[in-house]
């Protein structure tokens, strides 16, 4: 089944195609694990594992800003949540991959990890269990080296699942990743004792002894792309391809199929235009047509418009509910005992300001909150929304014994 899908492995600069008879135009590429973000996180149950992973990733990576397409895949799954390996690949950091895959003329469908791939192909070598031990195979943690071409990848897994993984450079100190990568596990998955060091590939493993038996698995110099081949029937398995790569591939594959048609319809096209030759002549009739009916659609909107315009005017002065004489009466009743008015001056759109004189200030600030809280009457005389947005009241002033004041009511606020 593998045989069907057609795995592009890059590393160090160099994509290798499958040796195959035919170039394919898709293909599912497999990087190593030093050219992606990934972590294993646990998820709770009912949360979005891609939600919950994101933000980790952000934080790992070289460019913060730009937003990442998560992929995620389940490692475990019980009752409490599931245990879930999330990654990305920054879009930043993949231009020398995409001139790559446009050198080649060929374009990804799927990005895994290659090292995903080795564990998968040689998983019965590293599970392999010492002559008469009777432990358990999902209860050992074993810390598992990957040989890639341009890195390490280091793995701890607790039987079959790992729970720290990272990429090793070429000169940093083994023992030194192997201890971090320990110590993540360990907050991870909790303690436990690591049973061996299994090696794929050539790995300077000097001094890794002292944590546990170092097992050497011997491999392939291609070690990991029929895995990632397995793994990609998998529908549920990882893939990191970058949005923006996606989008890219399904304009490339409508453009493929839109060349087939085009190719098919071309030699009916020939055909038809003898029988049509009069097209241009009808099209030129339709489109007057369609532009004498925009022209006459244009005319019948202004004239709605216009009219909409005029209903809105007469409704607007229609209205006698804020027009003078309502608003001189409605203040005119609310004045309290020993108020009187001196001055009037109202204006239709904006509202009302008068000024006033009183017996005591007390008085004076019934009346402002008093028209403060004025409303219209709404259905079935109920009221309404209230009448005045603001009221402004300047004063009251003591002079000649009385109080004067200013009111200003608005309908609307300045900040509206």
């Amino acid at each position: 089944m593998a045989d069907s899908v057609h795995v592009a492995a890059y590393s160090c600069g160099e994509l290798k195609l499958p040796a195959t008879g035919e170039r394919p135009k898709e293909v599912v590429l497999a990087l190593e694990l030093g050219r992606i973000l990934a972590k294993v996180v646990r998820v709770g149950e009912g949360e979005d594992a891609e939600a919950v992973a994101r933000p980790l990733l952000q934080s790992m990576s070289p460019y913060p800003d730009e937003p990442l397409t998560v992929g995620v895949e389940t490692l475990r799954e019980s009752g409490e949540g599931r245990i879930v390996l999330a990654a990305a690949l920054p879009e930043g950091a993949a231009d020398d991959i995409g001139e790559a895959l446009d050198a080649a003329k060929v374009n990804p469908v799927r990005i895994d990890a290659l090292a995903l791939g080795a564990l998968r192909e040689r998983w019965c070598d590293i599970a392999k269990e010492p002559s008469g031990d009777a432990a358990a195979p999902g209860s050992r943690r074993r810390v598992v080296l990957v040989k890639e071409a341009g890195d390490i990848a280091l793995f701890v897994m607790d039987g079959d699942v790992p729970v720290a993984l990272r990429a090793v450079a070429p000169g940093d100190d083994m023992r030194r990743s192997v201890t971090l990568a320990l110590l993540e596990a360990e907050d991870f998955g909790g303690g436990g004792s690591l049973a061996e060091i299994v090696v794929l590939g050539y790995v300077p493993h000097d001094g890794l002894e002292s944590f546990a038996p170092v097992r050497e698995v011997m491999c392939a110099d291609d070690l990991g792309v029929a895995g990632v081949a397995d793994r990609s029937l998998d529908g549920q398995s990882l893939n990191v391809l970058p949005e923006s790569w996606r989008q890219m591939l399904e304009e490339t594959r409508f453009k493929a199929k839109l060349v087939r048609f085009l190719a098919l319809a071309g030699g009916i096209w020939l055909l038809v235009m003898g029988v049509l030759f009069g097209v241009p002549v009808v099209y030129g009739y339709m489109t007057d047509h369609q532009k004498s009916l925009m022209k006459e659609h244009s005319r019948k909107y202004r004239e709605v418009k216009e009219m909409r315009e005029k209903v809105r005017l007469v409704q607007k002065y229609s209205d006698h509910s804020r027009g003078a004489l309502e608003i001189m009466k409605a203040v005119s009743d609310r004045l309290p005992e020993g108020v009187e008015l001196t001055s009037w001056n109202f204006k239709r759109e904006e509202g009302v300001k008068f000024s006033g004189e009183a017996q005591t200030a007390p008085a004076v600030y019934q009346l402002k909150n008093d028209l403060l809280e004025m409303a219209e009457a709404g259905e079935n005389g109920e009221e309404g929304a209230r009448v005045f947005a603001e009221v402004r009241l300047t004063g009251p002033t003591k002079a000649k014994g009385k109080e004067r004041f200013d009111i200003e009511c608005l309908y609307e606020t300045n900040d509206e």
